[in-house]
């Protein structure tokens, strides 16, 4: 039997698949190449906010169509949209087998051991004996997709209740997996070829294992930093996702002062005004966010800043928005994720305040965020044009080989060599355009 993945969201949900993919595989499932030859489908989700949802339950009518040609096609769904529980349908109260009646089964990612259960039932599966001792999800070897770039996750849940996102009502409180069982894998995948790291959390910089140690001066997720950097093979380290309120100076201190750092952070404001910041429950302020890119840039002055921007959070006026537009250019924050903000049933935000942004307005918002990102991307890519870039290669297709620089720059050089991908190769930059940088193999 087939299977087929579809991913949406961060890099917490892309790892999430990684280890979804081992236990399919382990149950003898094949892995197919697009969704109409499957026979097992399954949905990992992002619900940050209820656009997220929509384009899952916008879904049913395709699957509806598939499961009349193929009997034998059943649909799960995991992911941050599955909120009360892991079961089939029948047994399991998730409020998506209401609105989706080609769904069979649905699961908490937390939950991937139990899968095998659920598909002995649904497809009577066999040869499946090795995947009944799995303590837990952490303890699932991951099926990696590229070797070179490996998605680590160091802990589950968030915390923070942001008056936006149902991230915490899905995936629980933060769980942080202990710190040796980490580095094994870290050490694993060394082995295997792995050349960057990315360490994968809702909020990594609260990680708090079990067997920290507790006499250090450093956090324990500078502690595990400085531990990774150590492995050999690795060069380097990315984390996602933190939160400005809990960044670190000691976490900061670590850029410039270990090889393995990237000048690259991807830190979510989220929005430019403490207004709209305090309607968000972000618990920080924007000037406590010029101040950690202040000191991100004293270690590293060519720091790339990326960050999240969500345009038309509830009441936002537009000298608000201003303030979000302006923060972008004055900081020279040169990647924005920027979404419109949509309610989500269950959060704060949809209980107690009012969408009131019209869609117009919201997408107006989205274009200027965007354009002026393009400006700043576009500056802070010209200090490439004639210099040598080292590209950690990740595609080639069409002629091309692609890859990020450490800056988290996607650079592209003529190469049709396979090979080429999971390697380093050293690229002078003859174009610096918004997106993107190309040249020539140095």
């Amino acid at each position: 039997m087939k299977y087929y993945i579809q991913t949406y969201g961060c890099q917490m949900n892309y790892s999430d698949s990684e280890r979804l993919t081992t236990v399919l595989e382990k149950l003898g499932y094949e892995k197919c190449d697009h969704y109409n030859k499957a026979d097992l489908i399954i949905l990992n989700t992002c619900s940050v906010k209820q656009n997220a949802d929509n384009r899952i339950y916008g879904l049913g009518e395709p699957f509806a169509e598939l499961k009349k040609k193929n009997s034998n096609l059943k649909i799960g769904i995991t992911g941050c949209a599955i909120r009360k529980g892991t079961g089939i349908r029948g047994e399991c109260k998730e409020q998506i087998f209401r609105r989706m009646p080609t769904v069979d089964f649905t699961f908490k990612i937390k939950d991937l051991p139990q899968l095998p259960n659920i598909l002995r039932e649904l497809h009577q599966v066999e040869g499946a004996d090795e995947v009944d001792d799995l303590l837990s999800y952490f303890h699932i070897d991951p099926t990696v997709a590229n070797i070179a770039q490996v998605f680590i996750p160091i802990m589950s849940g968030c915390n923070n209740f942001c008056s936006y996102c149902i991230v915490p009502y899905a995936r629980g409180r933060e769980e942080s997996r202990d710190m040796a069982e980490i580095l094994e894998e870290v050490e694993k995948m060394a082995k295997r070829g792995a050349k960057e790291v990315n360490l994968v959390g809702q909020n990594v910089n609260t990680y708090k294992p079990g067997d920290r140690s507790p006499d250090s001066v450093d956090t324990p997720f500078t502690q595990l930093l400085r531990r990774i950097d150590a492995v050999d093979g690795i060069d380097r380290i990315r984390f996602y996702t933190v939160h400005p309120k809990d960044m670190t100076d000691d976490v900061i201190s670590l850029y410039g002062q270990l090889p393995s750092m990237v000048p690259h952070l991807h830190l979510p404001v989220q929005s430019g005004s403490n207004s709209v910041l305090g309607r968000m429950n972000r618990l920080y302020t924007v000037e406590k966010f010029k101040e950690l890119v202040k000191k991100m840039r004293e270690r590293m002055p060519n720091m790339s800043i990326s960050t999240d921007i969500i345009v038309g959070f509830c009441g936002e006026t537009e000298e608000e928005f201003m303030e979000s537009y302006n923060l972008i250019k004055d900081e020279k924050i040169d990647l924005v994720y920027v979404s419109k903000y949509s309610e989500r049933p269950g959060t704060l935000a949809q209980k107690e305040q009012k969408d009131d942004i019209s869609p117009d307005v919201k997408k107006d918002r989205f274009e200027r965020i965007t354009e002026v990102m393009k400006g700043v991307s576009h500056e802070y890519n010209q200090q490439f044009l004639d210099k040598t870039v080292q590209v950690l290669v990740e595609k080639v297709d069409k002629g091309y080989a692609s890859g990020k620089i450490p800056e988290y720059k996607m650079c592209r050089f003529k190469a049709d060599d396979h090979n080429l991908i999971g390697q380093y190769v050293n690229v002078k930059v003859d174009k610096a355009m918004e997106w993107c940088l190309e040249g020539a193999i140095a």
